[in-house]
Parts: C-alpha cells; structure tokens; sequence
C-alpha cells in the first residue's frame, strides 16, 4: 500500500507542477481548476485515512510553497475537502457519476469561497471573479467523474502490476 501511496504523490506533485507552471498562463487561468482537488477526492475515497491524509498534506504543504499564496491555505482547504469527503460518503453512494460530479463541482466552488473569505475584500472580488468561479466549477463537474475513472484505472492497473511481479515457488514467495 505504500506504493500507491507513492504513485499518488507522485502524480500529485505533477499536478502541482503543471498548475504552478502551465495553467499559470492567461489562457487557461479562468477555465482550469485545481486540478488537486480530484486526485483528494480519490483519496479520501480510496486509501485509508493515516496514509490518504498524509499525502493530501503533503501535497497541500507543496502546493502552499510553489503557489505564493497565503501559507496553509491550500493545506487546510485539502485537509477538510478530505474530511468532508469521508464523512459524505458514510452516507451516500459516492460511486455514482453524477454524484461525483457534483461532489468536485462543490468543492471546487468552496475552494473559491474561501478564497474569497481569505482576500481584505471578499465582496468585490467575488463579484469579479463571479464567471470565471462559475466556469471552473462547471468544468470541474463535467471533467471530475473522469478524472476520478483515470485514478482510479492508474491503480488498478499500478496494483495488477505490482502484485504479477511476485512468483511462489514452493514455500517460497521469489520479487
């Protein structure tokens, strides 16, 4: 299990990478969400609680010191959105598409609330940025469940693939 839960830092820390870097750009700044908030979702939903939390804090620490924004917001929004998650689905069928879509289309727009509640002038930058939040949140519910179904191939195949690698011969368990 330590793997994967390498595997999922790794892929994190790719996507703090292209959105620290290449989603910086103009053209993709209104359209593009975080993109980490996914890959928390599918950790919260499928690694257990000691190591999902782990690596969404890593993660969230990262993304707080590349992104130059006010330091422990990202890792506080990842940690909650982890911890709302779990609890949301004790209670819900969260293997649904359209319940997932709407669970990331959530909580990306919750992301950007608390951004807002973060900024001196909530009011006037919400009121700015009030298409393009709504943009990104529908971009996230519509591209999410798939996001969500990539993760969760990338695992399965990543554990077939780990587990193949192991023979037994007699008593013996040869890697």
């Amino acid at each position: 299990m330590m793997k994967v839960s390498c595997l999922y830092f790794m892929v994190g820390l790719s996507a703090v990478v292209a959105q620290t870097t290449i989603l910086r750009i103009p053209l993709f700044h209104a359209v593009f969400y975080d993109l980490l908030i996914p890959l928390v979702v599918f950790l919260s939903l499928n690694l257990p609680d000691k190591k999902g939390v782990l690596v969404v804090l890593i993660l969230g620490l990262i993304m707080d010191l590349l992104s130059g924004g006010i330091f422990g917001l990202y890792l506080s929004i990842y940690f909650w959105i982890f911890l709302w998650v779990k609890s949301v689905s004790k209670y819900f069928d969260v293997c649904d598409t359209i319940f997932q879509s709407v669970l990331i289309g959530v909580c990306v727009f919750g992301q950007h609330l608390i951004f807002c509640i973060s900024v001196a002038a909530p009011s006037q930058l919400l009121a700015a940025q009030t298409g393009s939040v709504l943009l990104q949140t529908i971009f996230a519910a519509l591209t999410g469940p798939g996001i969500l179904m990539l993760l969760g191939r990338l695992q399965t195949r990543f554990e077939t693939h780990s587990s193949g690698t192991e023979r037994e011969i007699g008593n013996y368990v040869i890697r």
